[in-house]
C-alpha cells in the first residue's frame, strides 16, 4: 500500500522543460508550509481511517452515527474517489463495477468520481497497474449506455445492470459537458475511440446550440433535439463543470479551436453580463458572478460555494492565453469567495449567499441580517457547509500562480475552522448545518469529495510546489490529476478571445462601468494585507 506522500511525489518525477508556465516561477516550500502540510496529511489519514473502520466498503461514512450510506452505486465511492489523494489501490479487483444494488446511477457522479479516480490513479502509479484501466473500461462501457440511439446528449440517470438503456427527455449542461477529460484518457489507454467520440459529440451539440449570451449556455437541454429548454445561466451548480472542462480539455490535450474559443467567449460574456459588485455595503468593491435568467427578471444576485471554483478556473485559463485582465478577475473572484470564510462567525463560508446587485438590484432576494451585510458584503442564504472544496480549490490556484503567501494564510485559517468545527470523536469530519454560528451544528454527512478534493487542495497549498505542478497536470472536477499531453508547448492562441476582441471588450466594459476598478480587502483584516488593483 502506497501512502499519499509517495503517490503524489510520483508527480514530481517528470521534469519536462516547459515554455508555458502556469505556476509562479521559483516557488519553494517553506519549513512552515511543510509543517502545515504534514498536519493536514495526518488529519486526512485519521479521517480516512474512520471511514475504513465504520463504512468501507460502502460509499460514504455517516460520521455522527459511525454508520454508512450508498448514494453512488455501493462500490466504495470514498475509496475510489480518494485514490489520487491517498492510496494507489492494488485491490481494485475487489470492486465489481459490472453490477450494483442501486436502482439508478448518475452518469455525472460516476464519471467524475469513479472513472476519473481510476484513470488518475493509473497515471499516478506510473501506468503500471493495468487493473485500474480494466476497471475503468467496465465503468466506461456502462456510462456509454447513457446515449440513446440518434441522440447527441446523454441521459444522466442510468439503469446500469445488464447495460440496460435509460429513458429521459432532458439532460443538464454539466452532465453532457463533464465527460471529455475522463473519456479522452479512457480512449487513450484502451485504444478505443468510442468514449472520446461520445463526449465530443455532447460538447459539440451544446456549442452548436443557441446560447443565452455568446459562450454562455442554459442549464437544461432536450436530449433529442439538442436545444435548450430554459434560459438560466450560472457558473454555479448545474452548469459549473461544463465551463470548467472547456479550458481544461484544451490544456490537457493541446487542442484549442472550439474548446478554448468557447471558454473565452463565455468569460468575456460573463464579464459583460454577470460580473457585479455588491451595493449598499462598505465592501462594495468585491467582485461576484451573478446568475441570469430573463424569465426570472434578469440578473439574480446570488452566488455560492459551487460557483467559487470559477476564480481558479479563470486564473488557469488566463495563464494559458496570457491574459492579465482575466487573471485579475479570477483573483478578485477568489478573494470574494475567501471573504465569505474570513467574515463568517464560524470561519467557513455558506453553501449559497446573496447580495444587492448594481443599480440596487435585489430581484426578490432578501438580506436577513442587514448590519452584517453592510459590513461584510454578503448575506447568508443556505447556511450549510457540506465539506465542499471550491473555495480552497481557487485559493490553491491563486497561490500556485502568484506565490503570494497571503493565500496560504487564508487556506490555513480555513483549515483551522474546518478542523475546529467539523471534527468528530472518530477523527472523521462532519458537515455543518449553520456556518453563521460560532458553534455550528454538525450533520451526519461526509461525502467522498472531502477526501478527493478538500484534503488534496489544502495539502497542495502547502506541499512542495513540484508535487502536482500546474505546469504538468490538470485536475478533473473531482480534483483527480491527469497528465498534460504537451507540457512543452507555449501560450495558446486565443481565437475568439484574440487581443483585438479583448481590447474591444475592455473598452465596452469601461463605458458601461465608467472604468471602475475592483479592490478586495479582507473583511476582518486579520492578515494586515490588502488585495487590490484595477480589474481592467
Amino acid at each position: 500500500m502506497i501512502t499519499t506522500q509517495l503517490a503524489l511525489s510520483l508527480l514530481a518525477l517528470i521534469t519536462t522543460v516547459s515554455s508555458l508556465k502556469i505556476q509562479h516561477p521559483g516557488l519553494t516550500q517553506s519549513p512552515l508550509s511543510a509543517s502545515r502540510a504534514e498536519t493536514i496529511r495526518t488529519a486526512y489519514r485519521t479521517s480516512f481511517s474512520a471511514y475504513m473502520r465504520y463504512a468501507f466498503p460502502h460509499d460514504a461514512l455517516l460520521p455522527l452515527t459511525n454508520s454508512y450510506e450508498d448514494p453512488f452505486g455501493g462500490w466504495g465511492a470514498t475509496v475510489v474517489d480518494s485514490l489520487s489523494t491517498s492510496y494507489l489501490m492494488n485491490h481494485t479487483d475487489l470492486i465489481d463495477f459490472s453490477k450494483t444494488a442501486s436502482d439508478e446511477i448518475s452518469l455525472f457522479e460516476t464519471n467524475i468520481r469513479y472513472l476519473g479516480g481510476l484513470l488518475s490513479a493509473y497515471e499516478l502509479g506510473g501506468k503500471q497497474n493495468q487493473k485500474l484501466v480494466d476497471q475503468a473500461k467496465v465503468v466506461g462501457d456502462h456510462l456509454a449506455t447513457g446515449w440513446l440511439e440518434g441522440n447527441a446528449l446523454p441521459c444522466n440517470t442510468l439503469k446500469w445492470n445488464d447495460y440496460a438503456k435509460p429513458t429521459c427527455n432532458d439532460t443538464g449542461i454539466a452532465v453532457a459537458g463533464t465527460l471529455i477529460l475522463e473519456m479522452d484518457r479512457l480512449s487513450k489507454y484502451t485504444g478505443d475511440s468510442k468514449y472520446l467520440a461520445l463526449a465530443k459529440k455532447s460538447m459539440a451539440a451544446i456549442a452548436q446550440s443557441k446560447g443565452v449570451f455568446p459562450g454562455l449556455f442554459a442549464q437544461v437541454y432536450d436530449v433529442k433535439t439538442g436545444e435548450a429548454m430554459d434560459d438560466y445561466v450560472t457558473w454555479g451548480g448545474g452548469s459549473d463543470s461544463f465551463f470548467e472542462y472547456l479550458v481544461k480539455y484544451a490544456y490537457l490535450t493541446g487542442e484549442e479551436g472550439l474548446w478554448l474559443d468557447m471558454w473565452v467567449q463565455g468569460v468575456e460574456s460573463s464579464i459583460e453580463h454577470l460580473v457585479t459588485h455588491p451595493q449598499e455595503t462598505q465592501m462594495g468593491n468585491l467582485t461576484y458572478l451573478a446568475d441570469y435568467s430573463a424569465s426570472r427578471g434578469g440578473l439574480l444576485p446570488r452566488w455560492g460555494h459551487l460557483g467559487c471554483f470559477a476564480g481558479g478556473n479563470w486564473i488557469l485559463g488566463a495563464k494559458m492565453i496570457g491574459d492579465d485582465r482575466i487573471e485579475r478577475y479570477g483573483q478578485a473572484l477568489t478573494g470574494a469567495c475567501a471573504n465569505t470564510y474570513t467574515s463568517s462567525p464560524s470561519g467557513i463560508g455558506p453553501e449559497t449567499f446573496v447580495f444587492i446587485g448594481e443599480g440596487n438590484n435585489t430581484n426578490r432576494i432578501k438580506i436577513n441580517n442587514r448590519p452584517f451585510y453592510e459590513q461584510h458584503g454578503f448575506g447568508f442564504d443556505i447556511t450549510q457547509y457540506v465539506l465542499r472544496p471550491e473555495v480552497v480549490e481557487s485559493i490553491f490556484y491563486a497561490y500556485r500562480t502568484t506565490g503570494d503567501t497571503m493565500w496560504q494564510e487564508i487556506a490555513w485559517q480555513a483549515w483551522q475552522a474546518i478542523d475546529r468545527h467539523c471534527l468528530v470523536k472518530s477523527g472523521a469530519l462532519a458537515a455543518l448545518a449553520n456556518v453563521n454560528s460560532t458553534s455550528p451544528t454538525k450533520l451526519d454527512d461526509s461525502e467522498s469529495f472531502l477526501y478527493a478534493e478538500v484534503f488534496k487542495y489544502l495539502y497542495l497549498v502547502f506541499a512542495d510546489p513540484e508535487v502536482a505542478s500546474l505546469d504538468r497536470w490538470v485536475f478533473n472536477t473531482e480534483a483527480h490529476p491527469l497528465m498534460v499531453d504537451r507540457p512543452e508547448r507555449g501560450l495558446f492562441a486565443t481565437g475568439a478571445g484574440s487581443k483585438k476582441r479583448r481590447e474591444e471588450g475592455k473598452r465596452e466594459a469601461d463605458n458601461r462601468r465608467g472604468g471602475s476598478a475592483g479592490v478586495f480587502r479582507f473583511a476582518r483584516g486579520e492578515f494586515g494585507a490588502e488585495w487590490g488593483g484595477s480589474l481592467e
